[in-house]
């Protein structure tokens, strides 16, 4: 029984592109790099699905030799194969990625783009004030709004602010 149905994706970028099954294989993963056992019922309640559900995808992931399960008792222990541990690293490194404010590491190369065209122009005898300080305002809010979500945009807005406050003080 397959769970996802339709299109045009083969099935393993049918299981891939889902979040549940993401999360299921990262769960795997973070036991295993603790060098904990993985248990199908631990992984349903820390995902959040039904025992039903999830035992569903582990089955496909041992069908697509991805995940390996073996039962000692009546329990059933989970392991990542060779394959399987490195689709799991990638998705994480993934995840990883789309989870910075991609938004806000935009905007502060745009800003670092001005301002380096900027510096190129000849402005003997105007004020820069006008132009740094909504720049520092700009900054300001990107620092607040980034600290807990993306601690390496932020570092580069404070940084940036760095920069800013520099050419504030010379002007």
């Amino acid at each position: 029984m397959k769970i996802y149905g339709g299109g045009s994706l083969s099935d393993v970028e049918k299981l891939f592109l889902h979040k549940k099954t993401v999360d299921i294989l990262l769960r795997i993963l973070e036991a295993e790099d603790r060098e904990e056992t993985a248990y199908p019922l631990i992984i349903s309640k820390e995902v959040g699905s039904p025992y039903s559900y999830v035992s569903k995808v582990l089955g496909e992931l041992e069908e697509m030799a991805i995940v390996e399960s073996k039962y000692t008792g009546r329990t059933r222990i989970l392991k990542l194969t060779e394959c399987g541990k490195a689709i799991a690293i990638k998705l994480r490194e993934l995840r990883r990625e789309l989870s910075k404010d991609l938004i806000s590491r935009k905007k502060l190369a745009l800003l670092r783009s001005f301002l380096k065209e900027y510096e190129k122009l000849d402005l003997k005898g105007i004020d820069t004030v006008f132009t740094y300080a909504p720049i520092k305002v700009e900054l300001e809010s990107m620092i607040s709004k980034l600290e807990d979500r993306d601690t390496e945009a932020c570092t580069l807005a404070k940084q940036l602010m760095r920069e800013v406050e520099d050419r504030l003080r010379k002007s």
